[in-house]
């Protein structure tokens, strides 16, 4: 804290601004999501609700869609996140009896999809009635469609990407915290100066390691005021304000102990410094933080779910998105990310312990 305070200047500026260039500029893009998953369930059974579904499935890339049984086992899989649509073919489609013939539910706990994914829907609802055919005129005429969101799914893109660019403000700023310090002390003989002192190892490099976690959390808060200020939302309020911290806390400990990991291997700044950006980089897009990891190619995706930081990722996302934060969610997150912490810890004790000189 007292380097921290020394640099007190340009420490928040470089907090303020790595945030504001990433939620300011990538926020306001109007990036096109692809591949939303879209669970349809058809109650109609008849033609029209087929070419329906067809004209769905035949949109390119921008939905993935695939047909349930029931509607209880629909809005499970979208509590559950693994769809971010629910479309419902009801009985009297195409014609409505009045009423609304398609309804429409969906969440943005995982996606950033609740305006470009409802509005693909409803286009191929209008565009429908394009075709040749007496049903899709049909369709167009009479079809109406009722949307809902579930648990008060807002958001945006720019909501999105607030909620994932804080893990990269955590691990950044850990991993250039925590690990060039060490480097730093080894190289200037300061850590000579600490083993003089009657302290054992062991408080040395937990030291580091809370100097490191401690300074991410400070970045995180800026940058959660940053988010907030410039248009970002937190549907769970104050709640999801603590509830961001305790997964920060997790992050900044977890990558600042893996900083730790590195110095202990690595001697030269400038070989820590690609060393650890060719890990921090790779981990954040892999996690989600721009884009869903549902669009990642084939090939990613099952790399991503590997990656403790995904589920802190949709944590966040249940808590700053649909104000909403389900059990299942919590325990992966605690799980996954609490078995990559104490790992990480328990090999940066043990590796600098017997490489400090």
């Amino acid at each position: 804290m007292l380097v921290f305070r020394a640099n007190l200047r340009t420490n928040i500026i470089r907090a303020i601004m790595f945030p504001l260039i990433i939620i300011v500029f990538f926020g306001n893009l109007g990036n096109v999501i692809s591949n939303i998953p879209v669970a349809v369930v058809n109650y109609a059974g008849n033609i029209q609700s087929n070419s329906f579904i067809n004209a769905l499935q035949s949109g390119g890339s921008a939905l993935k869609v695939t047909t349930v049984t029931s509607e209880s086992a629909a809005m499970s899989e979208l509590s559950g996140g693994q769809v971010a649509f629910v479309v419902v073919i009801l009985p009297s489609f195409p014609s409505g009896n009045g009423g609304s013939s398609i309804d429409i539910y969906y969440s943005s706990s995982q996606y950033s999809v609740s305006t470009a994914g409802l509005s693909y829907i409803e286009k191929v609802v209008a565009e429908f009635g394009t075709g040749t055919s007496s049903s899709r005129q049909a369709l167009a005429q009479q079809a109406a469609v009722m949307s809902t969101p579930i648990n008060g799914a807002t958001g945006t893109y720019k909501d999105f990407l607030f909620s994932g660019v804080l893990p990269m403000v955590i691990i950044f700023s850990a991993i250039f915290g925590a690990g060039t310090t060490m480097i730093q002390d080894r190289q200037f003989g300061n850590l000579k100066t600490y083993l003089v002192a009657p302290i054992k190892k062991n408080a040395i490099v937990l030291g580091k390691l809370l100097a490191g976690a401690t300074t991410s959390i400070i970045y995180g808060s800026l940058a959660i005021v940053i988010g907030v200020l410039n248009g970002g939302t937190i549907a769970m309020g104050a709640l999801g304000i603590a509830w961001i911290m305790v997964f920060l806390v997790f992050v900044s400990i977890a990558f600042s102990a893996l900083a730790l990991i590195l110095s202990a291997r690595i001697k030269k700044f400038d070989v820590y410094a690609i060393a650890s950006q060719m890990i921090a980089l790779p981990v954040w897009f892999l996690s989600g933080g721009i884009l869903p990891i549902q669009s990642l190619p084939s090939w990613l995706y099952p790399v991503s779910l590997g990656n403790p930081v995904t589920y802190v990722n949709t944590a966040l996302r249940d808590v700053m998105l649909s104000g909403n934060l389900p059990l299942s969610d919590i325990v992966s997150a605690f799980a996954v990310m609490g078995i990559f912490t104490v790992v990480a810890v328990f090999l940066a004790m043990r590796l600098l312990k017997s490489t400090i000189e």
